[in-house]
């Protein structure tokens, strides 16, 4: 029998492991299609997620992250291991990252992939950076990849995911302190079968964190769709529990789509960067200066002054707003995402934010290629009613669970089928009640039978009363397909026809549908 202090022991290494495990779990709470708002539990407390991670400059700290903490609601600041090791060195591993940043709160690290993107090349090996992060002792640290980029180039893309790879397997078993989350960053660029497979080689290591890498140059190239592929590859093939970091992401403008492919956690340099530039961030883009005459923002920095005043001040003063008025506008957009998630009405807040930019739109448009994918994740029931706000709302997550399931579905064999208008009040057709099986053409869901209509969201929506192209083609072509599956049960179809609650185009379209079609004035 094993001694008392063994026992004692391996008691203990349990309870080790249970709170290991509890510090890195990471809770969802709510979902939206692949948009989830969550907690993730770090030794220095816990980030709700999404969220926003400025970047600290360690050499150059333009905000204090406490500042950032108290004024902004910032949880979580991202700083960069190399730029530490390289300016502050030993003393930098006997302070900590948190004494050097004098921030208290979780703090994540990259470990220099940036640069080597931007410039090539670091002096400093895998090894060493993952001992250096050891010591300083971030939250969250990086293993040292090496970005893609969005070289068209293959065989440089098949390098860099093989030696990031390489690297991953390297840093699992070097790592050595507990208290340090890691992050295991997916390459591939624009090649979507090397994002996968970096993806799914990822996912079967011990890694907490998830990150996107190479999207910088997409985005600044407003190659949004581009962008979508690569991310959403990334996110089929990873572990769904773990939360996933979008490399490089931050401007408010573009923050919707990145939640909407599921990822958790976005940095931003671009807050300082853009001010130092004179650019003003808005959820519609990024504006200059000294081209405003109004702030189009209500945050505290824009209600203080004018831009007229502002462009009198000096240099330094009008860094100093632009960055903070970044970081308001930003931390704003999370916030209103987050709502938006717990209100179910992300999808609406998606299609308004994508339609600021033609190269958004192309971004949403290609999201929605992986509409089934979206669909498993998306909850069954909402809290919000349905809104149509144009053609890509066909393509949503409740659209396509009611097509996908609506294929089990049986009509009652009775002789009469009556269609009537999906607006307006209840009403019961003309014919015999106990021989006539009532359906709604509801667009953009298609043909509702009655007994169906209280699902959500068949009852709880809001479509525009002039029909467009799309609300038509998808109702036709659902009743096209109900007619050639159950046309030949019905001796009768009827069609009460009311063009003042579903249009003259709806009714023609219908008729074209069916040539034998009785249409009758309710």
């Amino acid at each position: 029998m094993p001694s008392e202090r063994r026992l004692l022991g391996l008691l203990n290494s349990k309870l080790f492991c249970l709170a290991a495990f509890v510090i890195a779990m990471f809770e969802i709470s709510n979902r939206d299609g692949l948009a989830r708002t969550g907690e993730f539990h770090t030794s220095h407390g816990t980030i709700k997620t999404p969220t926003l991670m400025p970047v600290i400059n360690p050499v150059d700290i333009f905000i204090t992250p406490t500042e950032m903490s108290k004024v902004f609601g910032t949880e979580l600041v991202i700083t960069n291991a190399y730029l530490i090791l390289r300016h502050f060195g030993d003393e930098g591993a006997r302070e900590g990252v948190h004494n050097l940043l004098g921030f208290q709160g979780p703090v994540m690290t990259d470990s220099g992939g940036f640069q080597i993107l931007r410039y090539g090349d670091i002096e400093i090996s895998p090894e060493q950076i993952i001992d250096y992060q050891d010591k300083i002792a971030p939250d969250i640290a990086t293993i040292l990849d090496i970005p893609t980029g969005a070289s068209p180039n293959r065989e440089k893309a098949e390098e860099t995911v093989r030696v990031t790879i390489e690297r991953a397997r390297q840093a699992v078993k070097l790592r050595s302190n507990p208290k340090v989350m890691w992050c295991g960053p997916i390459q591939g660029g624009l090649f979507k079968d090397l994002v996968e497979i970096s993806a799914r080689e990822m996912g079967k290591l011990d890694f907490q964190v998830h990150a996107v890498g190479s999207p910088v140059e997409l985005m600044e190239g407003y190659r949004y769709a581009e962008l979508v592929d690569l991310t959403m590859t990334a996110r089929m093939n990873l572990p769904p529990d773990r939360p996933v970091h979008l490399f490089g992401a931050g401007h408010p403008m573009m923050l919707a789509l990145g939640v909407a492919m599921g990822c958790d956690f976005f940095d931003s340099a671009a807050y300082v960067l853009y001010a130092r530039d004179g650019r003003y961030m808005t959820v519609q883009g990024t504006l200059k200066l000294d081209e405003l005459t109004y702030f189009p923002c209500e945050c505290p920095m824009c209600v203080s002054t004018s831009p007229e005043a502002l462009r009198k001040m000096r240099p330094f003063e009008q860094t100093d707003f632009l960055a903070r008025h970044n970081l308001h506008v930003t931390f704003g957009e999370i916030r209103r995402i987050r709502q938006a998630i717990l209100e179910g009405r992300f999808c609406e807040h998606l299609e308004m934010r994508c339609r600021s930019h033609p190269r958004l739109l192309d971004g949403l448009r290609r999201f929605l290629k992986y509409k089934d994918f979206i669909e498993r994740f998306d909850p069954v029931t909402k809290p919000s009613a349905f809104f149509y706000l144009g053609p890509e709302s066909a393509e949503r997550p409740e659209v396509v669970r009611f097509n996908s399931r609506f294929e089990r579905y049986h009509p009652p064999k009775l002789p009469i089928l009556a269609i009537v208008p999906f607006l307006g009040e209840n009403f019961a057709p003309s014919q015999d009640p106990e021989k006539t099986h009532v359906v709604k053409l509801v667009p953009p869901f298609g043909v509702v039978p009655e007994e169906l209509d209280e699902v959500y969201p068949l009852w709880q929506f809001e479509v525009t009363k002039e029909l467009d192209e799309t609300q038509v083609e998808t109702v036709t072509k659902s009743l096209a397909e109900y007619l050639k599956n159950y046309g030949k049960n019905y001796k009768k179809v009827v069609l009460y026809n009311d063009e003042r609650r579903w249009g003259k185009s709806l009714v023609e379209a219908c008729a074209r549908v069916k040539k034998k079609l009785e249409i009758v004035q309710p």
